[in-house]
């Protein structure tokens, strides 16, 4: 056995005895959830069957049933981030924490939907037999806490709904677009599956936020009626916002106070840590307000002021779209450099659109895929220079480049050398051979670099810019047609990779040669004029 061989064959030995040793740890020590301080379990009926369903019961000096808080959590930071919160209100008033890690075990086929949320928590809320409830919203928390604000104001007896750094309109999450934001989630799923399946990770991603549960439930998210649900409700409404929320940015806040013209938005100085850090203020704000109600003083819809209700019929400013920022920035930034492993072309078109839809400045698109094609093609360079041509012979590297192709790209190196480099990042198909073939003939890796970065320098601006030229009047469609987006998304996506692809190369004589003899092939294969 060669010694590339026995390096493969112990990498997958080790990899084994890695993988079996977490699954055996995570099966003679399966993660156990402990049940919280306040935590407490009721079995509900919900379609004439019973679940069972866990809650926290949040309560010190008043612990009546007279008056009420439901504090519906976000799903991703879940109870424990809303807890300190409930323990200070819990001195003026009982709080009620539904549970969603509890709502995703059970069977309840629509677990993952708002509106399966809110349907649960329903008939949690309606086992318990409140006298009367005030509703709370935290991130995510606040779409269900919505839906069951304008659902049961006339049955059950909801007095008033808070949200706290909460979801509002589609335009203004991630991506801001209901069937973008869809297939994102559905393409990081399988990536997170295997991640827990098929990494040895010895049950640590069991401890994790961003788990497949937590995916699911973004899978499922419908943002597209909020507007339709936030003019159904008649109660009052206090919107509490951190100045410098990097989850859910302010304009979201803004946008929905806009929306329910009785709302009152009340911003704090602090991050998204601030309800933690100063449950004090953050705590007397809602306190405040739920006395306001509780008094008959607080605003309704009826009584807001004829300007608010005009102004909140008014359609939503498009400008206002806000650059990602913070976490989501992060996100994005690290898929489009992992997509240029896949295909350069589609990376840069696809931070090109996003650019073009204002989601990312130019700068940063236009950063994000050179970092990405930098790393890909330089370790290109060093796998030609340390294996060498045998690795062509094996999957998937034999997919990716056919030995004529390597020779030729050996043959114009040796005759062009750096040139060719900088060629190379314009003719699409010539740019594997030609880093592979650099490395292969143990070029100075400094000099590669040097017109490497050169190519890319020049070539990723002017391809993305090219994007957001083509995908502005696109995104314009992705707004009006939401329906149809997905489908405009891929229309858009392909005229611009033909643009790339084919009327390109037909700019010079080496790429219109290229293109004829692979339509040559196209039609021997096919049987065609023979």
């Amino acid at each position: 056995m060669s010694s590339k061989k026995q390096i493969v064959f112990y990498s997958f030995l080790i990899y084994a005895f890695l993988l079996s040793g977490s699954w055996l740890v995570q099966t003679l020590y399966p993660t156990v959830e402990k049940p919280g301080k306040y935590e407490k379990q009721i079995e509900v009926t919900n379609r004439g069957e019973n679940w069972v369903v866990s809650y926290h019961d949040v309560c010190k000096l008043n612990c009546s049933d007279s008056s009420v808080l439901v504090m519906i959590p976000d799903v991703y930071f879940d109870t424990e981030a809303v807890l300190p919160l409930a323990e200070y209100l819990s001195d003026s008033i009982r709080v009620i924490i539904p549970d969603f890690k509890s709502i995703h075990k059970t069977g309840f086929p629509d677990r993952f939907t708002i509106s399966g949320k809110a349907e649960l928590i329903r008939s949690l809320l309606n086992q318990l037999s409140f006298d009367s409830v005030h509703l709370a919203g935290h991130g995510y928390g606040g779409l269900p806490a919505v839906e069951i604000a304008v659902t049961d104001s006339m049955n059950l007896p909801v007095k008033s709904l808070t949200l706290i750094g909460s979801l509002g309109v589609q335009e203004l999450r991630f991506l801001g677009n209901h069937h973008v934001n869809q297939s994102l989630y559905s393409i990081v799923r399988p990536l997170v599956q295997l991640y827990n399946y098929a990494f040895p990770h010895f049950g640590w991603a069991n401890h994790q936020r961003f788990n497949l549960d937590y995916v699911d439930t973004m899978r499922r998210i419908d943002q597209r009626d909020f507007r339709d649900q936030v003019s159904g409700i008649e109660l009052p409404v206090k919107i509490i916002h951190a100045e410098k929320d990097p989850n859910v940015p302010l304009i979201t806040a803004k946008e929905t106070n806009r929306l329910i013209p009785q709302s009152d938005l009340k911003v704090m100085n602090h991050d998204l840590s601030g309800y933690e850090n100063d449950v004090t203020g953050w705590g007397n704000e809602i306190l405040s307000f739920i006395s306001e109600v509780n008094s008959g003083l607080a605003t309704t819809r009826g009584g807001a002021s004829s300007e608010r209700v005009e102004k909140s019929n008014e359609p939503f400013d498009s400008d206002d779209v806000e650059p990602l920022h913070g976490k989501a920035l992060v996100i994005i930034i690290l898929l489009i450099m992992t997509f240029t492993i896949f295909s350069e072309d589609l990376s840069v078109i696809t931070a090109g659109l996003l650019a073009a839809g204002g989601i990312l400045p130019f700068y940063v698109a236009v950063l994000s895929v050179f970092i990405g094609i930098v790393i890909v093609d330089t370790n290109i360079y060093w796998l030609g220079k340390a294996v060498g041509s045998p690795i062509l012979k094996r999957a998937p590297f034999r997919w990716m480049v056919a030995e004529n192709d390597l020779n030729r790209a050996q043959n114009l190196y040796e005759m062009y050398g750096m040139e060719l480099l900088f060629i190379a990042r314009f003719i699409p198909g010539a740019r594997f051979p030609t880093y592979f073939s650099a490395g292969l003939l143990k070029t100075s890796f400094k000099k590669f670099l040097i017109y490497f970065v050169i190519s890319v320098a020049v070539w990723t601006p002017l391809l993305v810019g090219l994007t957001v030229l083509i995908g502005q009047p696109m995104i314009h469609y992705l707004t009006v047609y939401q329906d149809y987006a997905i489908w405009i998304l891929l229309l858009t996506i392909f005229l611009i990779y033909m643009i790339v692809k084919v009327v390109i190369p037909l700019t010079t004589v080496r790429g219109r040669r290229r293109l004829l003899v692979k339509w040559a092939r196209f039609l021997e294969t096919w049987g065609v004029g023979r």
